[in-house]
């Protein structure tokens, strides 16, 4: 996780969730300088977790040995069930020992983004992009808050609903509503998962998109077209005043298109980019285990949510618990999308890299420059700077479609099981 100025607001929200049970220290001016795990908020973190963990599970076997059971009925539902729930509870626990055991890389995260940020506030305006990071951060916050409080809202108010239908047979049946609840806490322990990485992977997808930024600005020989500011001047045609023109004044108003002069040399700049980019480079490889937990459990709860989807559209045709499913599979690609759509930016403002370096290649005549260029250039053929799940797979939009072909598979083995469990019911012994 990203632990900066620009990052604090979610940084100490997912602390409330035990995700982050790290304290900071600062110098005396305020500037971020060191984390150190808290004992304090590591027991917070394990406790809370586990506990709601527990509970779930607790009220997951008094929903199974009910005399009427709320949404366990079949075999096939009953594993498609707990699979869910135990997707939920693995990625959670996932997330907070990831935050316990991951000091050393958030460490080296932050140091290598820090050096960026160095390095680019030399190139690009530093206030500007703290200040959209941070205001990307609170607005994607509080729109996932808001998702998945009314949908848990929704969902809840559904199961109660269903509860009180079936009361003749079973009194306890809100119990068994109830009995779910540490199941919904869960879920925002999973979106604060999510909502750290994409911040994570957003603000380095930003460093690159600067660093190409930094890149056109310093090295205006792209074949660009020139823009040329001209103030107006309004003449009074019943006056003949003569127009005082400064001509310095003129001849700054020329410019192409950014305001910042070239102070260093292009060796050093070409130098100072490559060493950005390495580091960036190596910030990705830090969250294969977070990717590969969030991507799986994303799967398994859209196999599982289109599933239900598909039994109550042929089954008792609820329209209501059918626009919750519905609801939930919404917010599953949501939550698939919020994964995937960061990785995705910031592997493309990486490869654009290497399309603005080969054209450097090709245009520059500075006999200077070559030999820098050159090396920037093996810098980016033998790195890898896209997001992988461990290396398993390329996160990309490209996995869509896989993900797509494989919820298809699933679901139909899925659809087989209900069926046999069917036939076996109506079969006589």
């Amino acid at each position: 996780m990203e632990i900066s100025e620009s990052t604090k607001v979610v940084f100490y929200v997912s602390r409330i969730f035990g995700l982050a049970p790290y304290v900071v220290k600062r110098t005396p001016i305020g500037q971020i300088v060191d984390y150190k795990r808290s004992v304090f908020l590591i027991v917070y973190s394990v406790g809370l977790v586990f506990c709601l963990a527990g509970l779930t599970y607790k009220g997951i076997f008094f929903d199974v040995t009910s005399k009427k059971p709320i949404r366990m009925k079949t075999a096939t539902s009953k594993v498609v069930t707990i699979l869910d729930v135990s997707v939920v509870v693995s990625a959670c626990i996932c997330g907070t020992l990831s935050g316990i055991g991951g000091l050393h890389f958030v460490r080296e995260l932050n140091r290598r983004l820090t050096e960026a940020d160095e390095i680019l506030s030399l190139y690009v305006k530093e206030s500007t992009r703290s200040r959209r990071q941070q205001r990307k951060g609170i607005l994607m916050l509080g729109l996932v808050c808001f998702i998945i409080t009314g949908a848990l809202s929704l969902d809840i108010w559904v199961w109660y609903r269903i509860a009180d239908k079936i009361k003749k047979e079973n009194s306890n049946s809100s119990a068994n509503v109830l009995g779910y609840f540490p199941f919904y806490c869960l879920y925002y322990i999973l979106m604060m998962f999510h909502v750290l990485f994409a911040q994570a992977a957003l603000g380095i997808g930003n460093r690159f998109r600067h660093l190409n930024v930094a890149l056109y600005e310093m090295f205006p020989e792209f074949g660009r077209t020139p823009r040329i500011e001209i103030s107006s001047i309004n003449l009074d045609s019943d006056k003949n005043n003569p127009i005082d023109v400064d001509l310095r004044k003129c001849v700054a108003n020329v410019a192409h298109g950014f305001d910042r002069k070239r102070t260093l040399s292009s060796r050093k700049i070409i130098e100072d980019l490559a060493v950005i980019h390495a580091s960036l480079s190596y910030c990705i490889v830090t969250f294969g285990i977070a990717l590969l937990a969030v991507l799986g459990s994303c799967l398994l709860h859209l196999v599982a949510t289109s599933y239900f989807l598909m039994v109550e559209l042929v089954g008792d045709k609820d329209a209501v618990f059918a626009w919750i499913q519905a609801l939930w599979l919404f917010i599953h690609i949501f939550r698939f999308l919020l994964t995937i759509e960061p990785c995705h930016i910031t592997n493309v403002e990486s490869n654009r890299t290497i399309t603005i370096i080969n054209s450097l290649r090709r245009t520059c005549k500075d006999v200077e420059m070559i030999e820098s260029i050159n090396m920037f250039w093996q810098q980016l053929i033998a790195s890898n700077f896209s997001f992988t799940a461990c290396g398993l797979c390329t996160i990309d939009r490209r996995i869509i479609t896989s993900y797509c072909g494989a919820i298809a598979t699933y679901l139909v083995i899925l659809i087989q099981f209900k069926e046999a469990d069917d036939n076996s019911g109506k079969t006589p012994h």
